[in-house]
């Protein structure tokens, strides 16, 4: 629908940003209808709200970028309620005598946390704090990749863990995701941190990949893998249809959390 009144380029924007934060994405042609402006007007709006850090710039139009990463000290103290839900519907997908890979995340923490402690499982991780929380389970072997510990994701992301993890055949891995967007598939803040997620998937039969809400529909620096390579998509309860929505034909699985987290 084409507007009735004349949009300055001010408040363009600002309904150009509303709609990155629902859809995830815009296109830029669908955008100069709507608001009966030239395309070239619209790429100039995409660049302003490009240069804020709002969005990427992509063919025909633009995504969202994810917020800034926060360390995990940080990360593990947020949302926990949410985290929680997506934790137990993850670890739903376990089976005894399987061999899984949990890489960092505090999400991927909250999935460790919701593990079925009758399960017999060799569990491997990257993260010092997802160990400590593996090693409470009674059936479970807990091997935990040498190397030194980065901040941001709070884990071991270094060539000494890839190699040890080139060793693995691993049944099903969680894999920790920055951003996860249908065309551009996961993707990770920082440039380690990608390769060694690469080297996750190469080595796991099944890739599961659980996700708050923001990461939907969004994009950040280095790409992981495509939304092909991914075997379940866990996502929260009230995950926004449009932003949903065109997963559903990319991922073979895609789940929702519970409304609320089991009470202990």
């Amino acid at each position: 629908m084409t507007s009735t009144h004349e949009v300055f380029p001010g408040e363009r924007q600002q309904r150009i940003s509303e709609r990155l934060a629902l859809y995830g994405r815009v296109i830029a042609a669908d955008l100069a209808s709507e608001f009966n402006v030239s395309e070239h007007s619209i790429r100039r709006d995409l660049g302003v709200l490009a240069a804020a850090g709002l969005c990427k710039r992509v063919y025909g139009g633009a995504i969202l970028l994810p917020a800034v990463e926060r360390p995990m000290a940080v990360r593990v103290r947020q949302n926990v309620e949410r985290k929680d839900s997506l934790g137990l519907a993850a670890a739903s997908l376990l089976r005894a005598g399987q061999h899984v890979f949990i890489d960092a995340g505090s999400t991927n923490l909250a999935i460790a946390g919701a593990i079925d402690p009758r399960l017999k499982l060799t569990l491997s991780t990257n993260s010092p704090l997802i160990a400590v929380q593996l090693m409470k389970l009674p059936c479970a072997e807990v091997i935990l990749l040498g190397g030194r510990v980065n901040t941001a994701s709070g884990g071991v992301i270094g060539l000494a863990a890839v190699q040890q993890l080139r060793q693995f055949n691993v049944d099903l891995c969680f894999l920790g995701a920055c951003a996860i967007d249908p065309d551009n598939g996961i993707t990770a803040f920082g440039l380690d941190d990608a390769e060694f997620k690469r080297a996750v998937v190469a080595a796991s039969g099944q890739v599961v990949v659980a996700v708050t809400n923001e990461k939907l529909s969004s994009i950040a620096h280095y790409q992981v893998a495509s939304c092909e390579e991914v075997t379940a998509l866990v996502v929260e309860h009230d995950a926004p249809g449009e932003r949903l929505e065109p997963f559903l034909g990319r991922i073979a699985n895609v789940m929702s959390a519970p409304c609320e987290p089991r009470q202990a």
